[in-house]
């Protein structure tokens, strides 16, 4: 099995909003490092919860992204989570 090293959380960038992620560090078996990062409620998310596919992603039910608590946290298809961030957007300009 690669060996993996876990940093962090780390904050993010204003890209995704400042919300914090985790940076994986990967040997891979050529021996060279590979370097990958991790929204951090998905990876809360799934280590308590097993792997999620790539097209499903983790959902604060309350919409505050500081919010990290398990009970906040639910897996939702990507197209479903849009389209409740753009309602909830669309609200805020009222």
């Amino acid at each position: 099995m690669a060996e993996t090293k876990k940093f962090g959380p780390y904050k993010g960038s204003k890209a995704n909003g400042g919300r914090p992620i985790y940076v994986y560090k990967t040997k891979g078996k050529d021996g060279k490092w590979r370097t990958t990062s991790k929204n951090k409620a998905r990876a809360e998310y799934e280590e308590k919860n097993g792997k999620l596919p790539r097209n499903v992603d983790v959902d604060h039910k309350n919409n505050k992204h500081a919010d990290d608590r398990k009970s906040n946290l639910r897996p939702l298809k990507h197209g479903k989570n849009t389209a409740k961030e753009n309602k909830r957007r669309a609200g805020k300009k009222k």
